[in-house]
């Protein structure tokens, strides 16, 4: 049966007491001068025509045993391994729960003073969604434009500096284009070049890891399929941004006079480089890029971790 808009009124009025003001029912009631059986049945009112909404979070739940053990093998700052249940099972809710534990990293780390730069991909973009708190701080997109149309760079820079209320600095200009001379008239454009020139002011970078061997990467699927065919015979196995590097850490360049985005040495320079990855199948490209020397710390899963753990 229908509430009348009083009742409804009411019953928010209720709501709002009980559940964000902490009154006890009994305090409600005898402040409205109702009964505290009226009281109950205004809260399930509330709750029956959705005036109260509830959203349960858990709590993420930390390998402690298994991040310090990554954390010494392979010599990061910084390890947070999450003990996700279904992390064989369930890529997208994976990196749901990987991307909610960069985005805790990130609030802890960035303060007002840092300049952060964001890379890209799905992981990086479900970071973004479950972003809550960030210090205002200028948020740098590191690279052109690159992923799908809900999860690409220039989006996810929205999201992020949103969420702090710093500056965005973003690249509206694709992250691989189809020659040096186009790449380099791109660089050269106003906007473009004021966010670059931030590059070397970057404190703190967020970034995925692309897997090339086995193939998951949204860069690799979009160049040019002889583009890609002829890096794969150079030996690429990972990405992170557009710097193209093979399981021993060398950075294959023959593509870089193309791309807009922050090159191997700048990612190099940035005091803490956060790297984001989920999924056992990317062990390989977070080795690869242990062996070029990037990244501080590492957001991973169980499932990568352990990957991790057993390559030789």
């Amino acid at each position: 049966m229908p509430v009348s808009s009083g009742e409804g009124i009411l019953a928010a009025t209720v709501a709002q007491r009980y559940y964000v003001d902490g009154d006890s029912k009994v305090k409600i009631a005898a402040d409205l001068g109702i009964s505290r059986f009226r009281v109950a049945r205004l809260l399930e009112i509330a709750v029956a025509e959705k005036i109260v909404r509830f959203t349960i979070t858990a709590p993420l739940a930390q390998n402690i045993e298994l991040s310090e053990m990554v954390r010494k093998r392979f010599g990061y700052r910084q390890v947070i391994v999450v003990d996700a249940p279904e992390d064989e099972s369930d890529p997208a809710r994976l990196r749901r729960r990987v991307g909610a534990a960069a985005a805790s990293v990130l609030s802890d780390l960035v303060t007002d003073k840092d300049v952060l730069g964001i890379g890209w991909g799905r992981t990086m973009s479900a970071m973004a969604t479950e972003l809550t708190h960030l210090a205002p701080c200028p948020v740098v997109q590191l690279g052109g434009m690159a992923g799908s149309v809900t999860e690409n760079s220039l989006e996810l820079v929205r999201r992020v500096s949103e969420i702090g209320g710093g500056r965005a600095y973003p690249l509206f200009v694709p992250l691989v284009v189809r020659d040096a001379a186009t790449a380099a008239g791109l660089r050269n454009q106003p906007g473009v070049e004021s966010a670059m020139r931030l590059f070397k002011s970057i404190t703190i970078g967020a970034v995925a890891v692309g897997s090339w061997d086995p193939p998951e990467s949204q860069m690799r699927e979009a160049l040019d399929p002889a583009v890609r065919e002829m890096l794969m015979r150079r030996g690429v196995a990972a990405e992170i941004l557009a710097t193209l590097i093979r399981k021993d850490g060398s950075v294959v360049t023959d593509i870089d006079d193309r791309t807009t985005a922050l090159d191997y040495e700048g990612l190099r320079q940035i005091p803490e480089l956060i790297l984001v990855a989920a999924g056992a199948n990317k062990a390989n490209a977070i080795r690869s890029a242990i062996h070029a020397g990037l990244g501080t710390t590492l957001v991973t899963d169980r499932s990568l971790a352990r990957a991790l753990t057993r390559l030789p």
